[in-house]
């Protein structure tokens, strides 16, 4: 059964659909959900061994991958906009909806993103494909892929000497105090 518009299917069925920044901001609200593909791998590691067997001794999680088909319509962004106080209020086109992914895939900023199955966070856009023909002129049928994004921290940390077995090679560099050099009798420089 095709969905409702997002407005009206939110309003009766309480189920929503976004794409928001990580930092706040107004949502992108489709009107018309298509479809979503949710995608959620492990990839167990494989070392070949001198028997000819592969040893799997790792798995490691991949990023989630989702593929939504939002589409969005001329005709009902005014009604939509007007009852969900998206960010698309006050645009009036699908051209308008196009340009704003455009710029959010554009700018690889974390997005939340909500779909039927789950809330998604730190995703990027990292594809946006659409297509018009006769038949969808005035409307913005749009297949994005997101992709989790796993962010690191960098954080520096100084190691004490005394609990090294060679701390003259990973111990943190210390101070040596002030040095100055000193001429040596006899040694000729630039041979």
């Amino acid at each position: 059964m095709p969905s409702l518009p997002f407005s009206l299917d939110s309003l009766l069925l309480g189920r929503s659909r976004s794409i928001e920044a990580m930092d706040g901001g107004e949502a992108i609200i489709p009107d018309v959900v298509i479809s979503e593909s949710h995608t959620d791998t492990v990839m167990v590691t494989s070392h070949p061994v001198d028997t000819g067997a592969d040893i799997s001794d790792h798995a490691v999680v991949e990023a989630s991958v989702v593929t939504c088909t939002f589409a969005w319509s001329d005709s009902s962004r005014l009604i939509n906009s007007a009852l969900d106080r998206s960010i698309l209020q006050g645009l009036e086109t699908t051209k308008d909806v196009y340009q704003k992914l455009l710029e959010l895939k554009d700018a690889r900023q974390p997005l939340r993103v909500s779909t039927g199955k789950r809330t998604y966070e730190n995703m990027i856009i990292t594809s946006l494909s659409t297509t018009s023909t006769v038949d969808t002129e005035s409307a913005a049928i749009i297949e994005i892929t997101f992709q989790e994004i796993f962010m690191a921290q960098a954080q520096t940390v100084s190691l004490s000497a005394l609990k090294q077995k060679n701390a003259g090679k990973t111990a943190s560099k210390s101070r040596g105090g002030s040095r100055q050099l000193i001429p040596v009798e006899g040694y000729r420089y630039g041979r």
